[in-house]
C-alpha cells in the first residue's frame, strides 16, 4: 500500500487535511490542521491523521505552507503599521 503513494514521485506534494471550526457570527474561523493525505497512482487517496476532529469533518486542500511562509501574518502587519506611525 505504501508503495502507492505518489508523494515521492513527480515531484508531487501531500495535501493538507483540516478542520476547520466555526467560531460564530463575526469571528474568524479556526483552520487545525489534523494530517496530510496522499493520492495515489490508482486515484485512490490515503488520509494519515495525527488527531481527530471532534465534529467528524476534515476538509483536505492543497498544502501551501511553502507560499504562505513568504507571506507577512497579522501581527507582523501591524506591528510594522505601528513602526511607521
Amino acid at each position: 500500500m505504501e508503495q502507492q503513494q505518489s508523494s515521492g514521485g513527480g515531484g508531487r506534494k501531500p495535501w493538507a487535511a483540516y478542520n476547520i471550526i466555526d467560531r460564530g457570527e463575526g469571528k474568524p474561523r479556526i483552520w487545525s490542521r489534523v494530517g496530510s493525505a496522499f493520492f495515489n497512482r490508482d486515484g485512490s487517496i490515503n488520509i494519515i491523521l495525527d488527531s481527530l476532529p471532534l465534529g467528524g469533518k476534515i476538509q483536505i486542500r492543497e498544502d501551501d505552507r511553502e507560499r504562505r511562509a513568504n507571506e507577512k501574518g497579522q501581527l507582523a502587519v501591524a506591528a510594522e503599521q505601528r513602526a511607521e506611525a
